[in-house]
């Protein structure tokens, strides 16, 4: 028998039946163990347990206060005299039964007090004797009243002895047998407990990180393993950063407020906004520097890509995993805030053979061994590709994200090289609703606390 086990049974062996609550002080444990003890117990027949509930009168926050500093509209006299208007909240209501009582009055635009020692209160007199309140008599709803008492449910086990627990022979067992009792021999004689790994214990659930903080810490250790750098950006944007350096024309109808989130004020421009905007002219016939300094929030994380660009010098691999957003309706499929995963790798001799080696080298170590690549456009490189991944439980294959080499329109300016940059991006949630069989992206930002502690982990 557990030493836990053996000390209950002790005292009900004197009590026959007792309450958890009772018993708490002379084992010095909760009554939720004393009651996990006791179910333990009953598992073997030794007692029987049963849980009840009851009303408790407990002192409100407020009702706390009160017991702890005194009445309220006792100790707003001491600041009298003053103007009503002085006094805010609380404080207020304490002075409007000063004066109801009687122990203040207005005089003129001042209330005054008019009482030097107030006597004792019907509420002090109740909140002095708490434990002899019961719900539903005077001095209870007098307190209730006032908001400084209320009811809440109180849980108890009340624990008997069966018939064969009061035959049981009480003799504590060695749950643990230690280096010390092997070295000087305590161990003979002694009663070992004998430990059932196939009992059925309640379920725990311990703190689990969300499943999106999964996938995110999985997808980081990813590219840490492929040799990337992560990197950051701001949220707030310039349109310079989020379209133009990415040789976004400022009349693509992506620029539209219907697709992109604007806030008002400007950004200053960096250096290379020059290049850019040669760029800009050459090609699509115009530039306006005012439109580049727009504020918005950013529509991808490609660009916390072309400011990287802007930065390093080859050879370099960058990845970011962060949110961004778009005017979109929501539905099950879109959400307006998203989180989107970026690497690209710029160097001097790559090519999009080696573009399709990262992709499936990515992809197999999240654990998806079927990937396709299907001719696609992006205004920012050539060639493009979309990405599909084999998704099994449908039977077909599900468009996951892009991919490409930036054209030279966006590296040369940026970085004033003219080499290859791989890239290739993915929406995240889009990977958790594939992970976890999910139809609606938006049960991930649901609190359902069943899926959530006993979804599977992603591993």
């Amino acid at each position: 028998m557990h030493p836990s086990e053996a000390k209950l049974m002790a005292l009900l062996k004197l009590a026959k039946k007792a309450k958890a609550s009772e018993m708490a002080p002379k084992l010095e444990l909760s009554k939720d163990v004393i009651g996990r003890i006791a179910y333990s117990l009953s598992k073997k027949d030794l007692v029987r347990i049963e849980k009840t509930t009851s009303k408790k009168i407990a002192l409100t926050k407020e009702g706390r206060k009160v017991k702890k500093e005194g009445l309220p509209e006792k100790l707003i006299l001491d600041r009298l005299p003053s103007k009503p208007e002085n006094f805010k909240g609380l404080e207020s209501i304490a002075l409007n039964w000063a004066l109801k009582r009687g122990w203040a009055e207005i005089k003129g635009d001042k209330a005054v007090r008019i009482v030097e020692e107030p006597p004792l209160t019907e509420e002090e007199q109740a909140i002095g004797n708490l434990r002899k309140l019961k719900p539903g008599d005077r001095d209870f709803e007098l307190l209730k009243k006032r908001k400084w008492v209320s009811l809440k449910e109180d849980y108890d086990y009340e624990i008997e002895l069966t018939e064969a627990g009061s035959k049981a022979t009480v003799k504590q067992e060695v749950t643990q047998l230690t280096p010390a009792m092997l070295k000087n021999g305590a161990w003979k004689g002694k009663s070992f407990m004998k430990f059932s790994p196939s009992t059925r214990v309640p379920p725990q659930y311990p703190g689990r990180l969300h499943p999106l903080r999964d996938i995110i810490d999985k997808i980081r250790r990813v590219f840490l393993e492929m040799g990337f750098t992560e990197a950051q950006g701001p949220h707030v944007e310039s349109a310079f950063w989020d379209f133009d350096a990415l040789f976004v024309p400022q009349d693509h109808p992506a620029r539209e407020m219907q697709d992109t989130f604007y806030i008002d004020g400007e950004t200053e421009l960096p250096k290379i906004a020059g290049e850019v905007a040669k760029v800009h002219r050459k090609l699509w016939g115009s530039w306006s520097k005012k439109d580049a300094k727009k504020k918005l929030l950013r529509t991808h994380t490609t660009a916390v890509s072309a400011r990287m660009l802007s930065e390093v010098r080859p050879p370099a691999r960058i990845f970011s995993i962060d949110r961004s957003f778009r005017n979109e309706t929501v539905d099950y499929k879109h959400m307006a805030e998203f989180y989107q995963v970026e690497g690209i790798v710029f160097d001097k001799d790559v090519s999009f053979n080696n573009l399709v080696w990262y992709l499936k080298n990515f992809f197999r170590k999240l654990g998806v061994d079927r990937i396709r690549l299907r001719p696609g456009y992006f205004p920012y490189t050539e060639m493009s590709a979309e990405v599909d991944i084999w998704f099994e439980p449908k039977q077909d294959w599900m468009e996951l994200g892009g991919a490409g080499i930036f054209r030279p329109e966006v590296v040369k300016p940026l970085t004033g090289f003219d080499y290859p940059v791989l890239a290739w991006g993915l929406g995240l949630e889009r990977v958790a609703m594939l992970r976890y069989g999910l139809k609606d992206i938006r049960s991930l930002y649901r609190a359902d606390l069943e899926w959530l502690r006993n979804r599977e982990v992603f591993i």
